[in-house]
């Protein structure tokens, strides 16, 4: 692919990369590690244990949250769905300005900060919280914040990733990450059984993990600083200039294309909850929660590594077949007289496995399609596209949940995943190109 940009600052790059690559060298062939994790640097370790933290966090809210205003604050499924459609758009939308701004200031840590110490303020004022206005006001706050530093995490992922490794790099980020999140939605039921079903404490105990999140970005080593070069300033650029937007193909926009595609057959989580809740006591239906955690942790990992070796087209639409799934065995959970919540844990572990690690994919590829310059920009356009889908189908399947029920919510879903397989072959590029940069 064409590079665009001044070539001294290219140069510079591919040098630091170099060294960077043999500065890592020494980890990727220490012992103590699986085979298909000796390949992977110091940095993407440290950047996921932040991210496990923030999932741990993240998760012992959402775990709750649905139930919280059902319970509590009289929401109905369609407020619930509403609610997170409207906030995790922001997070989203957030997305497309972080990402230019990291590439512009060529600073990704800072602006990770930026956004922790946003979701630090705003989870602490959770508890408080009395009315769906108050909910809304303090997750939208919360999702900013997460949309703030989300854009450049990935990219410094990227950024310290081979790109033959980065498929699995993505992976284990994300399982890790919903280690977390498995973590958080077995500390939450805990408390919940320990309180009597006090959600306040849980939100209240969900603000330690943010601060732990924030003491590992510390031990964050970015590119440039494992490389040793001299921290000099550099100039700052428009990444949204015409030069460096001509990296953005025809191929790039088919791919974004696909994945808003996909991403409309994802509805709110928060709804899961509610649908356990119809098979389980409230005080443990939040553990359906749990199992998307394990579908993420057990599957987004090794759908990497097989990425890496056969394909990651060929692995998207493993993916889709995963969300097939998924929508089948939670449909047929009215229909088992035995033993239905298994069904529904087993839909919810498919759902959540898939989902993660097609974002990995899909972000995998849309770094081997842009200039370095462009990367964060790119992810932040994936993510605006994601918020829009996200937004959409939580409006309509809260809207179709509450009207004929949850079996058609989850038909709907099932629709665009067999959609977006047949659109498959047709938006997918079958040889992916790299850029020079990195």
């Amino acid at each position: 692919m064409k590079s665009f940009g001044n070539k001294e600052d290219i140069a510079k790059i591919a040098v630091e990369s170099e060294i960077c690559q043999k500065k890592m060298q020494p980890c990727c062939q220490s012992g103590g590690f699986f085979f298909a994790l000796k390949n992977l640097p110091r940095g993407v370790f440290a950047i996921s244990l932040f991210g496990l933290f923030l999932g741990l966090s993240t998760t012992m809210v959402y775990s709750q949250l649905g139930l919280f205003l059902k319970n509590e604050l009289g929401a109905s499924a369609s407020d619930v769905s509403s609610l997170d459609g409207i906030v995790e758009f922001l997070s989203f939308l957030m997305r497309i300005f972080s990402g230019p701004v990291s590439d512009f200031l060529r600073e990704r840590k800072m602006i990770l900060y930026v956004g922790c110490f946003i979701t630090l303020f705003a989870r602490s004022l959770l508890s408080f919280a009395g009315s769906w206005w108050m909910i809304l006001f303090v997750q939208s706050s919360e999702r900013l914040g997460n949309g703030i530093q989300a854009t450049p995490r990935d990219a410094l992922i990227a950024d310290l990733s081979p790109s033959e490794f980065r498929g699995r790099a993505f992976g284990f980020s994300r399982s890790l990450k919903t280690v977390g999140s498995f973590l958080g939605t077995l500390i939450a039921i805990q408390i919940m059984l320990f309180t009597s079903g006090n959600y306040r404490i849980v939100f209240g105990c969900a603000v330690i993990p943010v601060i732990v999140a924030i003491f590992c970005l510390s031990n964050v080593k970015t590119h440039r600083e494992i490389s040793g070069l001299p921290q000099k300033k550099e100039k700052c650029e428009n990444p949204f200039k015409k030069k460096y937007l001509k990296s953005l193909d025809k191929v790039f926009w088919k791919i974004i294309l696909l994945a808003l595609v996909c991403e409309m057959g994802h509805f709110s989580e928060h709804l899961f909850p509610i649908y356990a809740n119809e098979f389980l006591s409230t005080n443990i239906s939040g553990s359906v929660s749990m199992f998307v955690s394990m579908g993420q942790v057990a599957l987004c990992f090794p759908i990497g590594i097989l990425a890496d070796k056969y394909g990651k087209g060929k692995l998207i639409a493993v993916c889709i077949v995963l969300m097939i799934l998924a929508n089948i065995f939670f449909i047929s959970a009215r229909f088992v007289s035995a033993l239905p919540i298994a069904n529904v844990y087993l839909g919810a572990f498919l759902w959540g496995g898939q989902m993660t690690a097609s974002q990995g994919l899909y972000l995998s590829l849309i770094c081997e399609r842009v200039d370095f310059h462009l990367r964060a920009t790119a992810m932040g356009i994936y993510s605006l596209m994601l918020g829009i889908a996200y937004l959409t189908a939580s409006f309509i399947c809260g809207s179709i949940w509450d009207k004929w029920g949850s079996s058609y919510a989850f038909l709907y879903s099932m629709s665009f995943s067999i959609f977006a397989l047949s659109l498959l072959n047709i938006l997918l590029p079958r040889k992916q190109k790299r850029q020079q940069a990195v």
